[in-house]
């Protein structure tokens, strides 16, 4: 052994075999890699397992910094590699396959820890019933509809595996697993169906001369007297093979067979049997990360039985119930679930992605979730971390979650895609209703694709989960970091005109009435700007088409009652000569007036949207809110809106709805799946940032972001699900720094006290966000704007001006730097530390508590660092 490297083996206990060889370089590094691993080939054992009890898949070099880390993964987990075969690999990554189950496994050379698409430990799974077994040892889970709309699910193990129905086949830089799932039909192209009965008994039974053998032919076909033709049997797959085989010796071939078919009317295509389908499932290696995919195209399925929901890799990376952790899911800010949590009595995980599709007609809303802005999950185990970035059919996709103990021994987190879309069409005839299912026409055509990166070591946590997304972002769509300002923005939206239920000489009309006017909107800045508040971003909500509802942006007519063109171009020039952004507000995906160009239900009927009963959770058919716009439209729209747009020489926009929801349309003549609505929305958000140069998006989903500027209502807390334990910001995390951020104003109803959104501003490093108009709160009551009531901005002005001065020294101090680090000191206590080096400490609880040796008062914070 050479002496400039030292080898130190480390034997755990007596009788147990080594689970680590450390190897480190001298201080001149002159070993190389390859002497290093010839050094330790010497000491490992051959595939048997015999020799030196140090197993090869245990000892993992690492020639940087002069060590070497160590695996951390079990010893049968070693094993269970050693009988996989590796099929990829590049400076990071290792692929392997066990070719028998189809199972994979991702080895990071980094630290030689090995990531398994199923639990190798599984076997021995005391709470799993077979078919939770089974479903432990699937790649795939295909849940389908029958004939009557009901969901039936079937795995890629049992239906498919076992029945030796996949192939797995190379490509470039990974491999292809097609699957072939329940019960196909072998195809024995020389076994006609029907064949003519002179024919038969010459062609076949004459050329047969064993009358046993031609016996057992004769038997497998049934003779119709009428037509005069034998019809063959339906056969087990052993017996057709045997039966072709008989045929083949007597060299009837599949052609014959194809014109016998043909002269007696039967087709050439396979009588529909059950449900079957045809899945491939895709995995690359692409640098750090592990890219899956399935190829919509290359789906197939009867009409009979389509696809509702496809499950990729629901256990890979599964941790068990011996692991510490958790489970990150993007609801809201996001959230964690602590592994084995043993919440076995609240409901798995599962939300969609950007949150509901507005074209499903939903009868019932007894709750209402934060929406997932990002197409992420995590799992943390150990020192060892996992993230999944959904990159394709992320508009299709849910994100599932579900602990140990209630069907297995296995915490899961992962995405799933709706594939098929359906709904129950209600036949009515007379007092008898029948429901009959309705289907989707067009399921997305793209890819399905999931990316994951790998995390080790202690930080392997949410804070560094959301760098490894940040990280993609910026490679991804070139995203720059804000620039240094001398102040952070102070963001306002002011509400403008709205229409109110009026009446002349009792005839009912909509009144269009002024909530803040354009010279009033100048007052109220003026007043802001007395009081010390710089660098205002404002957001003017209702300043065209009959104001806060307007009619389609296709055409901008500037609303009088507010000061019509010349008011406005009043305001456009003070706010350029008092350096203040103006971001006018436009919705293009909620349709407030008349249906035309609207989206469809299932059902056929027009997208409808009402509000619904808090008390009884269904529609409030007294409360319509919108239709949705067609995405079909959306383009011709956008373009009508640009062309007014730029008449009036602005240069910011506010995207009410293209960044904050994206529907389907289910119309029979131009059906539109949710992820081709996405991409026509990003062709018109595209469209919009290059006519305004700054954008300012509402809610901020994750296809907005190569546009926005700023984003406001970023979420800021989970849905609170009785699954999860603990929110964090797991969306500021990762876009701090990128984008001016600023969760719900601080004065909407909604928020129980201003002073925990200015906690929580600080936590994050987001934006002080007012909402105010300048009428009196009683021009509201009673009208369809009730939510808007008491945001009067006199009832506001000095608490804003007093948190923008408390809060403005730290915001500005941090604005253009990431996150570090975020973590959570006590209960109601926690932390966050920023780029530069600064950090805030926030006491959330209403008593002063004791943290790292610091004293906080009730309701405040600490801030330090550099």
């Amino acid at each position: 052994m050479s002496s400039k490297m030292k080898i130190s083996l480390g034997i755990l206990s007596a009788g147990l075999v080594a689970c680590s060889l450390i190897v480190i370089y001298s201080q001149d590094q002159s070993v190389s890699m390859a002497e290093a691993q010839s050094q330790v080939k010497s000491v490992l054992p051959d595939k048997s397992g015999k020799g030196n009890p140090v197993t090869a898949a245990s000892a993992e070099v690492r020639a940087a910094g002069g060590t070497v880390a160590v695996s951390s993964n079990t010893t049968e987990e070693q094993r269970a590699l050693q009988a996989m075969e590796l099929v990829a690999q590049n400076e990071i990554l290792m692929l392997y396959v066990k070719r028998e189950t189809a199972e994979v496994a991702v080895k990071d050379k980094r630290d030689g820890y090995i990531w398994f698409s199923n639990p190798v430990d599984r076997e021995k799974d005391p709470k799993a019933s077979p078919l939770y077994k089974a479903e432990l040892s699937s790649q795939l889970l295909v849940t389908y509809y029958n004939e009557k709309g009901q969901l039936n699910t079937l795995n890629s193990y049992d239906d498919s595996v076992k029945k030796k129905q996949f192939k797995i086949s190379s490509v470039d830089k990974g491999i292809k697993i097609v699957y072939q799932l329940g019960n196909i039909p072998k195809d024995y192209g020389n076994i006609p169906k029907v064949i003519g009965k002179q024919r038969f008994e010459e062609r076949i039974l004459g050329k047969l001369t064993d009358k046993d053998t031609r016996e057992d032919v004769a038997f497998k076909f049934r003779l119709d007297e009428q037509k005069q033709v034998y019809e063959v049997r339906k056969l087990q797959d052993f017996v057709a093979e045997e039966l072709s085989k008989k045929l083949e010796a007597i060299g009837y071939t599949n052609e014959e067979a194809a014109k016998d078919n043909k002269d007696n009317g039967a087709g050439s295509s396979a009588q529909e049997e059950g449900p079957r389908f045809t899945v491939p499932l895709e995995y690359t290696l692409d640098g750090e990360h592990l890219v899956v995919k399935t190829a919509g195209k290359e789906l197939q399925y009867t009409n009979a039985y389509p696809i509702a929901m496809l499950q990729l890799l629901k256990y890979f990376g599964a941790a068990d119930d011996k692991k510490d952790g958790y489970m990150l899911v993007p609801d809201g800010s996001g959230a964690l679930i602590h592994l084995n949590n043993n919440k076995k009595n609240a409901e798995a995980y599962n939300l969609p992605v950007y949150g509901s599709d507005g074209t499903y007609d939903v009868k019932e809303k007894i709750q209402t979730n934060e929406i997932t802005r990002l197409p992420v999950f995590g799992i943390k185990q150990n020192d060892h971390a996992m993230l999944g970035m959904i990159e394709g059919g992320d508009a299709m996709a849910n994100i599932t979650a579900d602990i140990s103990g209630r069907n297995d021994s296995y915490n899961t987190v992962g995405g799933k895609f709706r594939v098929m879309d359906m709904d129950f069409y209600t036949l009515t005839s007379g007092t008898k209703k029948s429901s009959v299912p309705m289907f989707g026409q067009k399921p997305f055509q793209g890819d399905y694709q999931i990316r994951y990166d790998f995390l080790s070591g202690p930080s392997s946590n949410y804070t560094a989960m959301a760098g490894k997304y940040r990280e993609y972002l910026v490679n991804k769509y070139a995203l720059k970091k804000l620039e240094p300002a001398k102040a952070s923005p102070f963001l306002l939206e002011v509400e403008g005109a709205f229409q109110k239920q009026a009446s002349f000489v009792g005839i009912p009309y909509q009144s269009t009435e002024a909530l803040t006017t354009f010279d009033e909107t100048q007052s109220m800045l003026t007043a802001l700007k007395e009081k010390g508040v710089k660098d205002i971003g404002l957001r003017y909500v209702g300043w065209f088409n009959d104001g806060i509802r307007h009619t389609s942006p296709s055409n901008v007519e500037v609303v009088g009652e507010l000061g019509g063109k010349k008011g406005f171009r009043k305001l456009i020039d003070y706010m350029s000569k008092e350096n203040i952004d103006l971001f006018p507000d436009v919705a293009f995906l909620e349709k407030y007036k008349g249906a035309s160009d609207a989206a469809s239900f299932l059902d056929r009927q027009k997208a409808k949207i009402y509000k619904y009963d808090p008390v009884m959770y269904v529609k409030d058919t007294s409360k319509f809110s919108h239709y949705l716009l067609s995405p079909s439209v959306l383009a011709k729209t956008v373009d009508g809106f640009v062309s007014d747009y730029a008449k009036l020489g602005l240069t910011g926009l506010s995207l009410r709805d293209l960044g904050n929801e994206v529907n389907s349309d289910f119309s029979p003549d131009h059906p539109i799946n949710r992820q081709d609505a996405l991409n026509i929305a990003v062709g018109g958000t595209d469209k919009l940032k290059q006519q305004a140069n700054k954008l300012m998006v509402n809610g901020g989903n994750a296809y907005s972001l190569p546009y926005a500027n700023i984003i406001v209502n970023a979420p800021t807390k989970s849905s609170r699900l009785n699954l999860t334990d603990e929110d964090v910001p797991f969306y500021q995390i990762a876009l701090h720094g990128f984008y001016d951020l600023a969760g719900e104003p601080f004065n909407m109803q909604s928020v129980t006290d201003s002073r925990v959104s200015l906690l929580k501003a600080l936590e994050t490093g987001s934006n002080i966000y007012y909402q105010w108009y300048y009428s009196d709160s009683s021009a509201v009551k009673d009208s369809d704007y009730n939510e808007l009531y008491a945001l009067h901005y006199g009832d506001w002005l000095d608490q804003a001006a007093d948190f923008y001065k408390e809060a403005g020294t730290v915001l500005n101090d941090v604005r253009p730097y990431v996150i570090t680090d975020h973590r959570k000191l006590a209960e109601g206590v926690v932390q966050t530390t920023f780029e530069n080096g600064k950090k805030i400490i926030i006491n959330y609880n209403s008593a002063a508590v004791q943290v790292n040796d610091k004293q906080l008062e009730a309701m405040s914070y600490w801030v330090g660092g550099e």
